[in-house]
């Protein structure tokens, strides 16, 4: 038992006692998977605490047998200070990070594994600077490619394209069959079929014009997808990479090296994921990945389902969907 103080399991107390009825039962479950919806302002991060300083004070698990991850280096500092009020210094061992933090914490302690001793994390100077090295690079022909105006339009389009790919873990192909799929599906959707007379069309005639500009969009989407793995290689050669980078590099070594996996499997007990509803593709795969080694994880995830303010890079509300399908809810 690694907290035996009797002054802080008083404290504990104290601070268990201010919750609710509903925020107590999430604290006491935990043993198993567990999901709790909660909106802004009901105390997410006191339930969290709550539940660390409930599993030291109830099993053998040590502070470092726990894994808490959150979206913001805020989120990181907020749990850590609410967590020292539960159980007090004890609250520095336990393993609170943001996704990307815990990922580059698995690269330097394997850097072996990694081989990236000589990579930096990339600059948003040398980030602008590699995207137009890349559109300068364009071909004549190229549907990115501008001649007037701001020849660098595209910049904040492909940054923002790139991005997601990384954090969705969409490959190149992966994104070429969904554009193969929308664009035979046009004829069908609905903003693509006139609903009553027009000019010389009727209802029910397929709005061609507005199929081949929709058409001209995926050539131009297209384009940008291919140059991924070129801007990928121009950072390679830069020796720099993104934060993005960090979280798909862990999850190809914990794929491909067993027991690289097992060994933070085993090590971490007990896992906690902060506003879960925020989550990406691969931020939720690495999630899978450390808990899959047992039947029923200790898993712990508190999130709310109406909200996702993280949606538009690429937080992925699903993940709290598939969760609630396969595991427990409160």
């Amino acid at each position: 038992m690694q907290i035996n103080n009797q002054q802080l399991k008083n404290k504990f107390l104290e601070e268990y006692q201010k919750l609710n009825p509903q925020q107590q039962k999430a604290v006491d479950t935990i043993e198993g998977p567990v999901m709790v919806i909660a909106g802004p302002g009901t105390g997410k991060t006191q339930i969290l605490a709550a539940r660390i300083g409930k599993i030291l004070l109830e099993t053998d698990a040590l502070p470092q047998n726990i894994l808490c991850l959150t979206y913001t280096d805020a989120g990181t500092i907020a749990m850590r200070k609410r967590l020292q009020q539960f159980i007090g210094a004890d609250a520095y061992k336990v393993n609170i990070y943001t996704f990307h933090a815990f990922c580059n914490d698995v690269i330097q302690d394997n850097l072996s594994l990694f081989e990236k001793t000589s990579l930096d994390a990339i600059s948003e100077l040398e980030s602008i600077a590699l995207f137009k090295q890349l559109i300068d690079e364009f071909p004549k022909n190229h549907p990115l490619k501008r001649y007037r105006g701001d020849v660098y339009f595209e910049i904040n389009n492909l940054r923002q394209l790139f991005s997601a790919m990384k954090r969705e873990g969409w490959q190149p192909e992966f994104i070429n069959t969904k554009i193969d799929e929308y664009i035979k599906d046009l004829p069908l959707r609905d903003e693509f079929i006139y609903k009553r007379k027009y000019k010389e069309f009727n209802a029910g005639d397929i709005k061609t014009d507005k199929i081949e500009e929709e058409k001209e969009k995926m050539q131009k989407l297209r384009a940008a997808v291919a140059e991924f793995t070129n801007y990928q290689n121009l950072m390679r050669k830069k020796n720099r990479y993104d934060f993005d980078d960090m979280i798909n590099w862990v999850i190809k070594a914990f794929e491909e090296n067993k027991n690289i996996l097992s060994n933070y499997q085993e090590k971490f007990q007990y896992i906690l994921v902060d506003e879960y509803q925020d989550t990406s593709g691969t931020q939720n795969k690495l999630v899978q990945l450390l808990i899959n080694y047992w039947d029923k994880p200790n898993v712990f995830v508190v999130g709310d389902d109406d909200q996702s303010i993280y949606r538009f890079q690429g937080a992925n509300v699903e993940n709290m969907l598939e969760f609630a399908n396969t595991y427990t809810k409160i």
